[in-house]
């Protein structure tokens, strides 16, 4: 267990935070966090879903195939990165939820 020392200010907002001990109310602020940025990760992939009419997947199987169009302009190249960022960060975000859903309280 690591020990956690908050300022008499810090510790006089958590009070106001839901959750029995110390512990919860920090599991929740993190849930709360990783739930906000999951659902603006989620925002920017829709916007190039929408964008290129397809997911991520589909847009990916076209470059791999060489079917995709403008595959070499700076833009398109730029998207491509970017999105295949915004998927990982996804991943990477739902794994954190799953994981602080499953840390049992103390």
């Amino acid at each position: 267990m690591v020990a956690l020392s908050l300022s008499p200010q810090v510790a006089e907002y958590l009070g106001h935070v839901k959750g029995q001990t110390n512990e919860e109310k920090v599991l929740a602020l993190l849930e709360a966090y990783i739930s906000g940025q999951l659902k603006a990760c989620e925002r920017e992939i829709g916007d190039y879903e929408v964008k290129y009419r397809s997911t991520f997947a589909e847009f990916a199987d076209a470059w791999a195939k060489d079917v995709a169009p403008n595959k070499h302009s700076h833009a398109i190249e730029r998207d491509y990165m970017e999105w295949e960022g915004l998927e990982a960060e996804r991943r990477r975000l739902r794994e954190a939820s799953d994981s602080l859903t499953q840390t049992p309280s103390t």
